[in-house]
């Protein structure tokens, strides 16, 4: 007997359930002219309603009217209404059940309805079959032979029979698939797999366990690891096994749960089976683990980078020092040369009297050097960190198959040089040895007296390879992230399809931006004379400050504060995600890997979820919560919590947030803001962390956060604490699952720049950002300069219209594939802002942007509650920060996660456990504030707005981390205030 479907109790039994809501009713229970016809026939009210209430349900949900159920009041009175009868009389018919089946019976023969019996049943088992294969969840299979049946006009005998049959359709195609992609497997193929969870790198660690160990650290070894692992893979010859595009989804939920299992599970399976998921799981990995070799490689090259450049500042730094004493030796060699021509002696002989000649030659040779046209740059420092690429560099080119441009074949052809060479210094460079990939910087030291330096030559041609890989001029198939900019833009094969994506005619457009930016501009320029002189002062827009609120207003918003929170009951962080849970069901969203149900034990996972969050760690959280193991706490978060099941609980609980009444006080539910916070490194995770020195000298990462003005969090994830965070800024606002209707973004400094002002802009977002040293930025237009008056000064280059409507298509095809979510807008703005500033893609939406941050510029100087509000949602997340802060407060508030998928788990566990804090603030801060009016306290309601839901003070965050055994609730489910009785 096949397994049922995995649902819950509350999902089985909404599958056949009757409508109960207006829009359902209204969509599935309309009858027409035949149907009313049909009714007529019935002699009483009771029966013409029994006959159209029948008729109804077969209809939807598919099933026979149950004898005595209970009918949801609005489809009995729509159904009613349409008849032109009573709702009432159907306890009248009630009563007859022979009339009910002889109506039934009726019906079935008039409009043609059928039992779910042979030869019926046997067609759809095979439309059931054929459904099955790109199917991976049964409760989608379900569905959809559910609405098969209804369009069939097949009555739905009961969901215990329907549900085994779309079961056994499920069971049959893993079957069929297993059975179909093991037959394509030679023996050597089978063995090969079998040996990574067979054999051992050493006597506690299977291969298959040492293929899925991060490699943190910035190194060659850890490079040239990474490499053996995608060379096992490959030797495993999974590239070569042909795969079906209907079998994809499936083999992709294989992978899903095999990079779970451990080497002793794929033991315990059936050897068919265990070959099937280690193909699909091998599979996924040697894409993880290209983009981690690429990754590797574009951080090594960046170190040798940064290590040259500190190289050449203490070099400069010794020859300041130096300098005075060579100029000095130099000063008494000129004046010993003059003394000993004058007095016609020897003048060889008299130098060699004051120092020696090598030191003449040296101090010389400085001189010289400072002296030349060109000035040392950080390349001729660079050649000494030749040895970490001399092993790993060849590796990384044998290793992975490259594809690129037209215009890479030259870079493409020194790679398979130096792939040759091999880092054998014995085999000389070939005669014609490739150049045109140099960029002109490299020159010099790559061409030196007509002869090639090979260690520069084999340097530049890594750098440009590096280049290559982040803009995406060169390619890897076989990665995720560094696939061809047409595949990353392309929809993937079973994606719902999009209405086409367009902006419109370039002409009009760019008439209209040039007419609204020439206005704004000479708006700006009539006014200067009119304004404080200050503002524009050393042919520079200096922007007016804004006056601090009045203390008053302060004061009355604190007392506020402070007397809501005062009301607040006291808890546990525990309690709190129990009533929040209780609220939202936000756990029902972290469904199992491989079933899809929810966690089984509500508090081992809530425990985990605080275990992630605060950085406790699992082991010591097993050891003080009382609800688990370690083992049970492992087993929920490696099988419940991934990124999209935090992606839906979040949203649940943004959506809840911004239901609360109190909250259209915080905003109006349509702005967010992004921003970043350092977390420092420890322990192991200290290797995959990079130095920030305005963060301190400690390895560290960035959790880049995304918030509504309602305080809602929406997004968050991890990047490099070097990182820049404007090509994050979108994916927030983008990729988020809440119903939230966000229109307008607000980012710092570190969000900011011109291609992501083209992007939100083109997207119909409006981006308001916080621009530092906005007074150095240059204007732009279409117009000359001079046509501006005073502000002339301030422009950079003229617009270039041509640019962009020449390259109109392929913006269009970049931000639909955004809008579409095809592609995260940070891996593709990653990859325009890598590219060099002369790719014309690149320049035009540059140029785009720079339209649009000039009329921010205008706006910003021209409106001060522009000015206000971007502040003050920049500084909600802010003090979101705080609160995230004090939760993560566990070890130093170091995570010590060598992984970036773990650390990943940690930042958006910490983030929803600050939603749920948020939430439950919310409503009980809007209890508060009712409760005081209630008892006649005057409250401004402009006072409500400087309130925050952000207090973690009458919540327990530190280690004591058990649930009470029973809280007191008060008839709407909640704890009572702290308040005392009214007299």
């Amino acid at each position: 007997m096949p397994a049922r479907i995995p649902m819950t109790e509350r999902q089985r039994a909404a599958l056949l359930a009757l409508p109960g809501t207006e829009a359902m009713v209204v969509r599935h229970h309309g009858l027409d002219a035949e149907d009313l016809s049909a009714i007529g026939i019935a002699r009483t009210p009771a029966t013409r309603l029994s006959y159209a209430l029948q008729l109804c349900c077969l209809r939807y949900p598919g099933r026979h009217l149950r004898a005595g159920e209970l009918l949801p009041a609005i489809m009995l009175d729509h159904i009613a209404d349409q008849v032109g009868v009573d709702a009432g009389v159907i306890a009248d018919f009630a009563r007859r059940t022979p009339t009910r089946y002889d109506q039934l019976a009726a019906i079935k023969a008039r409009f043609g309805f059928s039992d779910l019996s042979q030869p019926v049943r046997t067609s759809m088992m095979a439309w059931l079959a054929t459904e099955a294969m790109p199917i991976v969840d049964g409760r989608i299979l379900l569905d959809r032979l559910l609405n098969e049946l209804r369009t069939r006009r097949i009555v739905i005998p009961g969901i215990s029979v329907v549900e085994r049959m779309a079961a056994e359709a499920m069971l049959r195609a893993e079957t069929d698939l297993v059975a179909a992609v093991d037959d394509t497997l030679d023996t050597e193929m089978r063995q090969r797999l079998d040996t990574l969870v067979d054999d051992k790198v050493h006597d506690r660690q299977s291969r298959f366990s040492w293929l899925r160990e991060p490699e943190p650290r910035v190194a060659p070894a850890s490079l040239a690891e990474i490499l053996e692992k995608v060379a096992l893979i490959r030797w495993t010859g999974i590239s070569r096994v042909p795969i079906n595009p209907r079998q994809e989804p499936r083999l992709t939920q294989f992978a899903r749960e095999g990079v779970r299992y451990t080497a002793q599970a794929f033991q315990q399976m059936r050897p068919a089976r265990r070959r099937v998921i280690l193909l699909a799981t091998m599979r996924e990995m040697e894409a993880t683990l290209t983009d981690a070799a690429i990754t590797m490689f574009s951080a090594l090259m960046g170190r040798a980078h940064l290590r040259a450049r500190k190289r050449l500042e203490q070099r400069v730094t010794v020859s300041g020092r130096e300098g005075r004493d060579r100029l000095m030796r130099i000063a008494t060699v000129l004046e010993t040369v003059s003394r000993a021509a004058r007095a016609g002696e020897d003048i060889g002989a008299a130098l060699r009297g004051i120092m020696p000649l090598d030191m003449l030659d040296a101090d010389a040779a400085i001189i010289r050097r400072t002296a030349a046209p060109h000035r040392d740059d950080v390349l001729s420092e660079i050649a000494a960190e030749y040895r970490t690429f001399k092993r790993a560099g060849p590796q990384f080119l044998q290793t992975l198959d490259f594809h690129g441009r037209a215009g890479t074949a030259t870079l493409r052809n020194a790679m398979t040089v130096l792939s040759d060479l091999d880092g054998d210094w014995r085999k000389p460079l070939p005669a014609d040895v490739p150049l045109g990939h140099v960029e002109r910087r490299w020159q010099r030291h790559v061409v030196v007296a007509g002869k090639i330096d090979r260690t520069h030559w084999e340097m530049a041609t890594y750098g440009a390879l590096a280049n290559a890989l982040a803009s995406g001029d060169i390619w890897v198939p076989t990665s995720r992230m560094h696939r061809s900019l047409d595949v990353l833009l392309a929809p993937s094969p079973g994606a719902s399809l999009q209405p086409p994506f367009s902006l419109g005619d370039p002409h009009a457009w760019l008439d209209q931006r040039a007419e609204q930016l020439d206005s704004a501009l000479r708006g700006v320029a009539r006014n200067l004379d009119g304004r404080d002189a200050a503002l524009f002062a050393g042919e520079r827009l200096r922007f007016p400050k804004e006056q601090k609120d009045d203390d008053g207003g302060q004061d009355e918003g604190r007392h506020l504060t402070l007397a809501c929170y005062g009301m607040l009951p006291a808890t546990r962080i525990t309690d709190v995600l129990s009533q929040v849970e209780r609220w939202t069901g936000f756990t029902r969203h972290f469904g199992h890997v491989s079933t899809g149900l929810p966690p089984a034990d509500e508090r081992a996972f809530l425990a985990t979820l605080i275990a992630e969050a605060t950085n406790l760690g699992l082991s010591r959280m097993a050891e003080v919560c009382g609800a688990g193991s370690r083992r049970a706490l492992l087993r929920m978060q490696t099988w419940h919590m991934r990124e999209e099941t935090f992606r839906a609980a979040l949203a649940c609980m943004t959506d809840a947030i911004h239901a609360e009444p109190i909250a259209t006080w915080f905003g109006q539910g349509h702005r967010a803001s992004a921003d970043g916070q350092a977390f420092h490194l420890g322990g192991p995770g200290e290797a995959g962390g990079a130095v920030n020195a305005h963060y301190g000298r400690d390895p560290m990462v960035k959790i880049y956060t995304t918030i509504t003005d309602r305080y809602a969090p929406l997004h968050q994830t991890v990047i490099a604490g070097t990182a820049g965070e404007a090509i994050h800024a979108l994916d927030g606002i983008l990729g988020h699952d809440s119903n939230a209707d966000l229109t307008a973004l607000h980012v710092d400094g570190g969000g900011v720049s011109d291609i992501v002002f083209a992007t939100m802009h083109l997207l119909g977002l409006d981006f308001e950002p916080r621009i530092p040293r906005l007074s150095d930025r240059r204007l732009y237009a279409f117009e000359p300069p001079k046509r501006y008056g005073r502000l002339a000064p301030l422009f950079g280059h003229k617009l270039n219209r041509d640019l962009i409507v020449s390259h109109w298509p392929d913006i269009e095809r970049v931000i639909g594939a955004m809008r579409d979510r095809t592609v995260t807008p940070s891996l593709i703005l990653k990859k325009l802002s890598a590219y060099r500033q002369q790719n014309s893609l690149a320049a035009a939406l540059r140029e785009v942007g720079r339209i649009e941050r000039t009329l921010f510029t205008l706006r910003w100087f021209e409106d001060p509650a522009l000015r206000r509000t971007v502040t003050a949602e920049l500084n909600k997340g802010e003090a979101r920060n705080s609160l995230a802060r004090a939760v993560a407060f566990h070890r130093l508030g170091r995570f010590r996660d060598r992984g970036l998928e773990n650390q990943q788990t940690r930042a958006a566990a910490l983030n929803l456990v600050t939603a749920a804090i948020i939430l439950f603030n919310c409503r009980y801060l809007g209890r508060a504030v009712d409760e005081m009016r209630r008892r006649g306290t005057p409250i401004d309601p402009a006072m409500l707005s400087r309130l925050s839901p952000l207090g973690w003070d009458r919540i327990n965050l530190t280690g004591d981390y058990v649930w009470s055994d029973h809280l007191d609730f008060d008839a709407h489910g909640l704890m009572p205030l702290l308040i005392k009785p009214l007299p």
